[in-house]
């Protein structure tokens, strides 16, 4: 069976969020547009945040864990060259996605395309 590649990579970089994080997570788990890959980069979070993430089961869910803060704009971009979907979307790690937030906007880029 011949492996297919998200269509959308959500990027998430997460610094001392652990009590966002479950429900950030979450909100894309749940997420009525299935093809998805979460790049979760954890940017050297003093708090539980890298112990919950290292938790996580779900394959769709590629982990990266950083010992120090590179900064935002640093961990999006190594995020970015880890992505492998036809679109990119970002999620930070405190907040949550509408449970059909990835699938109207794959539609209104399709639709913008053509």
């Amino acid at each position: 069976m011949p492996t297919t590649l998200p269509k959308v990579s959500v990027l998430m970089t997460i610094y001392n969020h652990q009590d966002f994080l479950k429900k950030s997570i979450s909100s894309i788990t749940k997420q009525s547009f299935k093809n998805w890959e979460l790049i979760a980069c954890e940017n050297g979070s003093e708090d539980n945040s890298s112990n919950y993430l290292k938790k996580i089961k779900d394959k769709r869910i590629r982990k990266f864990f950083f010992k120090k803060n590179i900064g935002r704009t640093k961990c999006l971009n190594f995020a970015l060259k880890k992505a492998k979907g036809e679109y990119i979307a970002i999620l930070d790690s405190d907040d949550i996605a509408h449970p059909k937030r990835l699938d109207k906007q794959v539609k209104h880029l399709k639709k913008k395309r053509k």
